[in-house]
C-alpha cells in the first residue's frame, strides 16, 4: 500500500499541480517567472513527502524538505539547497524566495483541485464537512494566514481544523 506522502506527490496536494500553482504564485508575488534553476527547485521542493505518512507523523512532515534540498544542492550548490530548504520553516534555514509562493499557492488554488486532493487523500476532508466545505475552509484559513505574515504552515492549519490539535500537542 502506498503511503500518504507518495499518494500526495503522485496525485494529491503535493503533486505537479501544486508545483504549477507555486510557479503562478511566484509570478504574482515576485513580479517575474522563476528562472530555470528555480523552476527545478520548485518541482523538487515537496518530493520529500514520498514514502512518508506526513498527515499522521508531524516529525516526518517537518523533515519533508530534506530530500529535495539535498538534490537541489547537488544540482545548484548552496543556492539550490537554501531555496528548497527555506520553503519549510522547520528546516533551520532562513525563509527563502520559495516560502511565500509555496504558501500563497493554496490561496490561489482552484477549489475543484483542493476538492480532488481530498479524494486521493481522504484525511484532507474534515469530519462533518463536505470536500467542498473542507477546501473552502482551508483556503480561507490560508488567506487569513497571509494577512498574519504566514505565522502558520498549511500543515499547522490542517492539524487545527481537521484534528483539533495544535502542532505542539502533536510533537509531544
Amino acid at each position: 500500500m502506498l503511503r500518504q506522502g507518495t499518494i500526495s506527490v503522485l496525485f494529491g496536494c503535493h503533486s505537479l499541480v501544486h508545483c504549477l500553482m507555486v510557479i503562478r504564485a511566484w509570478h504574482i508575488l515576485c513580479g517575474r517567472w522563476p528562472e530555470g534553476w528555480e523552476l527545478v527547485c520548485i518541482l523538487l521542493h515537496d518530493i520529500g513527502h514520498w514514502g512518508k505518512n506526513y498527515l499522521d507523523d508531524y516529525e516526518e512532515k517537518k523533515k519533508h524538505s530534506n530530500l529535495g534540498a539535498r538534490i537541489a544542492r547537488r544540482l545548484y550548490g548552496q543556492r539550490g539547497y537554501d531555496l528548497v530548504a527555506g520553503h519549510n520553516p522547520h528546516s533551520g534555514v532562513p525563509r527563502s524566495a520559495l516560502f511565500s509562493p509555496d504558501k500563497y499557492s493554496w490561496v490561489i488554488a482552484p477549489t475543484w483541485w483542493l476538492v480532488s486532493n481530498a479524494i486521493f487523500e481522504p484525511k484532507l476532508k474534515r469530519a462533518g464537512q463536505s470536500r467542498v466545505e473542507s477546501a473552502r475552509m482551508f483556503k480561507r484559513a490560508m488567506a487569513e494566514n497571509l494577512r498574519q505574515n504566514w505565522g502558520k504552515t498549511g500543515h499547522d492549519i490542517y492539524l487545527e481544523q481537521w484534528c483539533g490539535q495544535e502542532p505542539e500537542e502533536v510533537a509531544r
